[in-house]
């Protein structure tokens, strides 16, 4: 047992070194742990090397009630949380949502067009002609980037995107389709209704008539009229994209083709990166 002497002067010390309060006998543990926890945070560099008794937490004592609040530290990796929440991914490493709009690089005419573009899209958001982006070139000029460094700024806004490496996802809606067709509707009525839609890569999968007029033909038609924002990156140019959607040179499959270039036209701004030589963030 420590005897009352020493209890009083370090009850004296202790409102010493805190002369905002006002210690008692009653409150003295709850003031000597505020007392440690504000050492603890003084000397801590990040929440990994946090001493307090609840991780990312520190003591308060406010109109003579004790309660917890979080640090810096705790508030900034909450924050990251909530923003990494907003942007969902599939077959694509969660890495890309690193990117930053601070790193993006504008060292050419299309890099410097894509940032503008995207300053002026974040400053106008709730405008009602608001469009996307359709990035296209050759592979490993920095597209799938870029797409991350728009997810990421939208992310700070509470805006939610969805990120698809597009071949892959063909591939898993095929299986879902014959294994789970629960999961089949779940897949396309996500990528009919998020907030946001990045297509990564459009036009490295085999297109066929079921891609093109049971995916992606009803999925650009829902976001056209209800004015939901998309995003595609892909090695296809836009001249060549009715030749591509055609698939064959039957009159119908122009047809289909042709309504669906210009329902992406109406959703996009298209932008050539192939004046980027090499990848560069």
């Amino acid at each position: 047992m420590i005897d009352d002497k020493k209890i009083e002067e370090y009850l004296k010390s202790l409102q010493k070194a805190l002369p905002d309060y006002n210690v008692t006998l009653d409150n003295l543990s709850d003031f000597d742990l505020l007392f440690k926890e504000k050492n603890n945070c003084k000397k801590c560099k990040n929440l990994a090397s946090c001493q307090n008794e609840n991780i990312g937490f520190y003591t308060e004592c406010e109109n003579d009630t004790f309660i917890l609040k979080k640090c810096k530290y705790k508030l900034v990796k909450d924050e990251e949380n909530k923003k990494n929440k907003l942007i969902k991914t599939l077959y694509i490493p969660r890495t890309i949502v690193d990117a930053k709009l601070d790193n993006f690089d504008t060292n050419t005419l299309s890099r410097s067009k894509i940032y503008t573009f995207i300053n002026n899209l974040l400053s106008n958001w709730d405008n009602p002609e608001k469009c996307g982006l359709y990035l296209y070139g050759s592979f490993q000029i920095g597209k799938t980037y870029t797409l991350g460094v728009i997810a990421n700024e939208l992310a700070k806004r509470n805006i939610e995107s969805l990120l698809v490496y597009f071949p892959d996802l063909i591939i898993d809606m095929k299986n879902a389709l014959n294994e789970d067709n629960t999961r089949y509707e779940d897949l396309f009525n996500k990528l009919r209704t998020v907030d946001v839609l990045m297509l990564d890569d459009f036009g490295s999968e085999n297109m066929t008539p079921w891609v093109r007029d049971e995916i992606l033909s009803p999925i650009l038609n829902y976001r056209m009229l209800e004015g939901k924002i998309m995003f595609i990156s892909s090695n296809i140019s836009p001249k060549h994209l009715i030749d591509y959607l055609a698939i064959d040179n039957k009159p119908q499959s122009k047809l289909k083709a042709e309504r669906i270039t210009n329902r992406l036209q109406s959703l996009v701004t298209s932008i050539s990166m192939d004046d980027t030589e090499k990848y560069k963030r």
